[in-house]
């Protein structure tokens, strides 16, 4: 598995983009799953994904809410739902959703877990 991205909870995905130099939009959608708006930025051979809620219903609401925003999660890529469940099983993570589609990355699968230190640890399949 290798990193595929880094993720932010914003309230605005057009200010954190502006406030940090060399920033490339690659894609930005509504996720309906979600409920939030989804940025994805490349910065040479790193990819940075900034979540902004639509409202109280959204995932990362009470994120914010809390903490004002910031760093999010981690994303690793794997190459199938087999792989996931055996770094999940290995590093005694919580699952806590999925797998479901993401629609900023295609359709393809996402789980997310909670790992030990009580980090969030997104798995893209």
């Amino acid at each position: 598995m290798k990193v595929h991205h880094i993720g932010y909870v914003v309230r605005s995905i057009e200010a954190a983009a502006g406030a940090l130099p060399g920033l490339r939009l690659v894609d930005k959608v509504f996720d309906p799953i979600q409920q939030a708006e989804l940025a994805l930025y490349a910065l040479d051979n790193i990819n940075i994904e900034f979540i902004c809620p639509a409202g109280e219903q959204s995932f990362t609401w009470r994120f914010l809410d809390k903490t004002g925003g910031g760093y999010h999660h981690l994303c690793y890529e794997a190459d199938s739902l087999e792989d996931v469940d055996r770094e999940i099983r290995a590093h005694r993570m919580v699952k806590v959703l999925g797998p479901v589609p993401a629609v900023l990355f295609g359709g393809r699968q996402v789980v997310f877990a909670y790992s030990r230190n009580k980090d969030i640890v997104e798995f893209l399949v």
